[in-house]
């Protein structure tokens, strides 16, 4: 069983996945496509393959989607033969399973506590000016763990989940932005 216009699926893109290279078996029971991921400069390689109900390893009257990431993550979809013959549904299914791929590929990244932290020794001033300096602190313990403004220390520890003191400086902050506004106003 053929698929009509398979070349013509060449240059969809989805989420900065595009596909290339459309190209089919002699016997026109496998079709294969590259696909290019353009968020990254290196652009790797993902693998398309779909498979008729008339290839060798299927027993079913059903087109099989194999979608594979450069990291070995696969997705399997399957389209009867009356929805694959409409480009509208093979490209909501390319798609869905673009975006199960990259689940798959967030839910089995290693995350921990300080890969997504400001690590230990970083310590960098944020937009200094007449009102005060804004320094923040990282030891790799969280996100943010101290903030340093007009010689005010604000600790906080992320494993207790306890800011009031970050809120007690904002508010402080607020105030002298407030402050500053209204002398700003008086001296027009």
């Amino acid at each position: 069983m053929k698929i009509k216009g398979w070349e013509k699926i060449s240059g969809f893109t989805y989420k900065g996945f595009t596909i290339v290279n459309p190209i089919h078996n002699a016997d026109e029971t496998s079709y294969e496509a590259t696909i290019l991921n353009l968020n990254l400069p290196q652009k790797p390689k993902w693998e398309l393959t779909v498979l008729t109900p008339a290839h060798k390893f299927k027993n079913d009257d059903t087109f099989s989607i194999i979608l594979k990431d450069d990291e070995n993550h696969s997705t399997v979809s399957t389209l009867h033969k009356e929805r694959m013959q409409s480009i509208v549904y093979f490209r909501c299914t390319f798609e869905e399973m673009i975006d199960t791929i990259l689940n798959i590929r967030l839910t089995s990244a290693g995350v921990n506590a300080s890969s997504h932290s400001i690590h230990s020794g970083y310590n960098k001033s944020i937009n200094p000016n007449k009102y005060g300096k804004l320094k923040v602190a990282g030891t790799g313990g969280g996100i943010l763990t101290t903030i340093n403004s007009n010689a005010n220390n604000v600790v906080w520890d992320p494993n207790i989940n306890l800011p009031s003191s970050m809120i007690t400086a904002i508010q402080d902050l607020q105030k002298q932005i407030d402050d500053l506004k209204l002398n700003h106003a008086n001296n027009k």
